[in-house]
């Protein structure tokens, strides 16, 4: 036993020995493509936050993503710079090229070289010495600057102190021995190092006050003056302090302590405090930028086993894992002895320290003071737990599958045993619940969000068709609900708020949203942690807000993942100032009081932009460019030391939609119209709503074509052009009016001429109708009335006798008659058709009626040859046509028929009905007709046409609005179809 307990020390001992570190470094180097020489002399932050680095190899700016190179541009000098002195605060800092020789400026975020600038060229020599540290006595007796203000410092000279303003210069005292670079300035005081242990405060009135560091020098102690910034740091000891004048006291503070201080060699240190950034120039290494982590991920010592999902509070301190370890905010401290079966998904706190409820695939667990009991167990493999949560009045919410059915409900327990339970049947398994009140529970399922109503058993849905995972609540009205993939839902107030479309895609896969106690929501998801103002989020749900600010941490904040856990009971919990997040690496402890994220700077600047590859600067906001500029860059400025991608900068070209901003923080214009333009910008604040707006105008001025001269002559021209033309529009016209008129006259006199003899060839027209009608009439009753007569005749006679041949002889007679004067008829009818013009009246047929009459006509002819004719057309058929031209056309294709029909065989009238379309079909069985035969028959009708029937026909359909179709196969049979159109 004391082996292993040996053993589980030493584990221990090592886990702790290998907890993530809690600081996040950076290194910048020229093999990154980064500075441009890895020896940095001096680092300084400007009035505007952007860091300013002196290189063996020229001025380099830092805005926390790009590094922004300086070189001398004067012909033969070096690009070698020195110390940036100045006051940053009065936006005035100042460094050298060629050995103090050559000055140059850095103000208004820009850099500039001012060889003739003799106010600062005489700190030439002196930024020379402060970077050798020489301490010979004629270089100590020299004279020395530190500088409050530009027109506000301190004097050394000889030994001498003076204290100069723009008013006066004050005589201080006389500091004999005391070493020019061990000045340093705070809180607008001078300071002096007598000695890693004591510091003295040099008065303006000439007292000196002393103060103890406490610090015992150690091997690697060094002190680091920036006099620019008025900040002071020491290394000693693997530690970095910061050295201040605060509240009439000095006060260090430790800003970096570890081992690895000892590889480096520092030749200047800063510390930003705004942004937690501690920046560490190397005389050869480059740049390394440090921060403090607030955020720490505690990593259990099983191997293998870091991934966590379900958390209960253990006690106020610690809390416990569903595997029954316990931790606290420095990591592991023990585990207690569950049972051996795995499911991190789902463990409750019933007394903190010594009783837990744990759910196992198909168990229900007690752990109580190190004993282990079942309160329930299903005992079948067909069943499962999905989850269980804690309700009101001792109420255990539990939500299962059994047997191929859904159930959810409740147990209660006392003294280690249940002593109620009560589960009800769901139509979907229940992912997790949240009891709102005595009676109504939100539950979460993979088919959408419902309430159940427990007292009344009823369940309403809220919404459907979304898979939901996870309720949390905060203690107050605000319930958030978490889903798969659709983002983070509100239920408040007995009302579900949709996920603004700004937001969903930050928190489609949101787990938990837990509030610490600044105001602020943390909130955990598959792809990062965020932080949000509370106000913000809940006002953008309720409709509130348009947009908010979203802050996302990375890896670079102390998270050893960005993935979060989620579907357990608990996926977070608050312990004081404390959120604690599972993680696929890790519980992730965050220190909401300590919190510091990295913030972009709120204050951006509009200064400048390039014109077809020349740089210009904006010294106003209206801007005059040429039609054709070519392209266009407008470079939006502010430093940013954070997660780049929680920079929400738009933009917008007069009255068009917010577009968001390229990282590189450009806007690219290739073309614009004439006239006046606005490009606006616009930055969300942090942790706001709000945004600062900045414009930029914008005058393009106009080609030469476009131009009101050019436009004014172009309309004249335009307009003496057109009277021109008009001009020599009017005199031909003229011309043409003169010949026209006599035109006139001419066709005037032939229009009377022709008049006259159309109206001779009227009167003989109707004269010749008259005659064409008596000529009808005479043969309708001098042609008629023979043929009746014989028909007549043959009718007596075979009526009078006997002889068979005969009455078969006479009845053909008899038909043949009937068939003359039905021909004289048809053919009168035919005629008069044309005369009289009565083809255009139309009527109602009853077209079985109609057809029954025409098949009549052709009875004793259909006897003779045995054939036999079926009229099957539906009885109340009626279309509407001329009964005169189809009683021709239909009298000619039975005709036909019966003509080429031989004996036996049959005659079929039928209709049918297609699309549009009505077909009258009459089908024989007669001899039918070849391909070439019936195309000969649609050919244009010539003066040889022997098949004057189908001539009636070709003339006759026409008239009535028909066409006619001609199916023949030889040998066969023949169709007809005379089609009519519905319409």
């Amino acid at each position: 036993m004391k082996t292993i307990n040996i053993l589980l020390t030493l584990i221990c001992f090592l886990y702790k020995g290998q907890q993530q570190t809690n600081y996040y470094e950076k290194w910048y180097t020229t093999e990154d493509n980064m500075l441009p020489q890895n020896t940095i002399k001096s680092i300084v932050q400007d009035k505007y936050d952007f860091i300013w680095l002196s290189t063996e190899n020229g001025i380099v700016r830092f805005d926390g993503k790009d590094f922004k190179i300086y070189d001398s541009d004067i012909p033969n000098v070096e690009n070698r710079t020195m110390l940036i002195d100045g006051a940053a605060e009065d936006d005035w800092l100042f460094t050298f090229f060629q050995s103090g020789e050559i000055p140059s400026i850095i103000s208004k975020r820009s850099f500039s070289i001012e060889p003739n600038n003799l106010k600062v060229k005489k700190f030439g020599t002196e930024n020379l010495y402060k970077i050798l540290k020489n301490n010979s006595e004629s270089v100590k007796q020299q004279r020395f600057y530190y500088f409050i203000t530009k027109n506000e410092y301190y004097i050394l000279e000889g030994y001498n102190l003076y204290y100069h303003n723009s008013i006066k210069t004050q005589y201080i005292r006389k500091l004999k021995d005391y070493f020019y670079y061990n000045f340093f300035l705070s809180g607008n005081q001078l300071f002096y190092f007598k000695d890693p242990s004591s510091i003295e405060q040099i008065c303006r009135t000439g007292q000196i006050k002393k103060y103890t560091t406490g610090i015992t020098k150690a091997s690697d102690y060094a002190i680091f003056v920036n006099n620019a910034n008025q900040q002071t740091l020491i290394r000693n000891n693997n530690k970095i302090y910061l050295l201040e004048y605060v509240n009439n006291n000095i006060v260090l503070s430790v800003l970096y302590d570890d081992k690895k201080l000892k590889q480096i060699v520092i030749s200047c240190l800063y510390y930003d405090r705004k942004n937690n950034m501690l920046l560490l120039g190397t005389k050869s290494n480059g740049l390394l930028m440090v921060r403090k982590n607030f955020i720490t991920a505690v990593a259990s010592p099983s191997l293998g086993n870091n991934i966590f999902y379900a958390l209960a509070e253990y006690d106020k301190n610690h809390l416990i894992t569903a595997r029954g370890e316990v931790f606290n905010k420095n990591g592991y401290c023990k585990k207690l002895s569950f049972n051996e079966e795995i499911d991190p998904y789902g463990i409750i706190t019933l007394r903190p320290h010594s009783e837990f409820l744990i759910k196992r695939e198909n168990k229900i667990i007690l752990y109580n003071n190190n004993k282990i009991s079942t309160l329930l167990d299903f005992k079948v493999s067909s069943s499962s737990i999905y989850s269980i949560s804690k309700g009101k009045n001792g109420k255990i919410w539990i939500s299962f599958w059994e047997k191929g059915k859904y159930k959810f409900g409740y147990i209660i327990i006392q003294n280690q045993k249940i002593i109620q339970k009560e589960f009800y049947y769901t139509k979907y398994s229940v992912r997790n619940s949240f009891q709102i009140n005595e009676d109504e529970i939100l539950l979460a399922t993979e088919k959408g969000l419902f309430l159940f109503n427990q007292k009344k058993r009823i369940i309403k849905t809220l919404i459907d068709k979304i898979n939901f995972r996870s309720i949390n609540s905060n203690g107050d009205k605000l319930i958030w609900v978490e889903t798969y993939g659709k983002g983070l839902y509100l239920y408040k107030d007995g009302k579900v708020y949709f996920p603004p479309k700004y937001l969903s895609q930050s928190f489609l896969f949101a787990h938990c949203v837990l509030e610490d106690n600044y105001g602020y929501y943390w909130i955990s998801s598959n792809n990062g942690l965020f932080q949000v103002k509370k106000k913000d989020l809940v006002d953008c749900f309720l409709g509130r807000k348009e947009k908010i600010y979203i802050h996302k941490y990375n890896k670079n904040d102390g998270l050893s993942t960005t993935e979060f856990n989620g579907g357990a009971n608990t996926n977070g919990i608050k312990q004081g100032d404390y959120i604690i997040f599972p993680s696929m690496n890790g519980l992730i402890y965050i220190n909401t009081k300590a919190s510091k994220p990295i913030l972009s700077n709120e204050i951006y600047y509009m200064d400048r932009f390039i014109i077809n590859g020349k740089e210009i600067p904006i010294n106003n906001r209206t801007i005059n460019i040429d039609r054709k500029f070519g392209y266009m860059k407008v470079f939006i400025d502010y430093p940013d030391y954070g997660n780049l991608d929680n920079n929400y900068i738009e933009y917008r070209i007069d009255d068009n939609q917010w577009e968001l901003l390229a990282d590189n923080k450009t806007l690219n214009i290739n073309s614009l119209s004439k006239g006046k333009h606005l490009i606006s910008f616009r930055k969300l604040k942090n942790f706001s709503s709000a945004y600062i707006y900045k414009s930029l105008s914008l005058h393009v001025k106009p080609a030469f074509w476009e131009t009101v001269l050019f436009k004014m002559s172009a309309c004249a021209i335009f307009l003496l052009i057109l009277y021109m033309l008009y001009k020599l529009r009017l005199r031909k016209i003229e011309k043409e009016k003169r010949i026209l008129n006599q035109k006139i006259e001419e066709h005037t006199s032939e229009l009377k001429k022709t008049i006259t003899s159309l109206s001779i060839t009227r009167e003989e027209l109707y004269a010749q109708l008259y005659r064409r009608k008596k000529f009808i009439a005479s043969i309708s009753h001098d042609i008629k009335s023979p043929i009746k007569f014989i028909k007549l005749s043959a009718g007596y006679l075979m009526e009078n006798t006997n002889d068979t041949e005969q009455k078969k002889a006479l009845n053909s007679i008899y038909e043949s008659s009937d068939r003359i004067i039905d021909f004289i008829d048809s053919t009168i009818k035919y005629n008069k058709i044309f005369v009289y013009d009565n083809y255009k009246a139309k009527e109602n047929v009853k077209l079985y009626n109609f057809i029954k009459q025409r098949i009549s006509l052709f009875k004793n002819a259909a006897e003779f040859k045995a054939l036999r004719i079926v009229n099957k057309i539906g009885k109340r058929k009626i279309i509407k046509t001329n009964p005169d031209v189809l009683s021709i056309i239909v009298h000619n294709i039975l005709d036909n028929a019966i003509k080429y029909t031989d004996q036996n065989g049959s005659i079929l009238i039928y209709d049918l009905k297609e699309d549009n379309q009505y077909k009258l079909v009459i089908e024989d069985t007669g001899i039918g007709m070849s391909p070439k035969e019936i195309k000969k028959l649609n050919e244009p009708i010539s003066s040889e046409e022997s098949n004057l029937g189908y001539r009636f026909i070709k003339e006759l359909i026409p008239l009535i609005d028909c066409t006619i179709v001609i199916e023949s196969t030889k040998n066969v049979g023949t169709k007809i179809f005379i089609i009519f159109n519905v319409n």
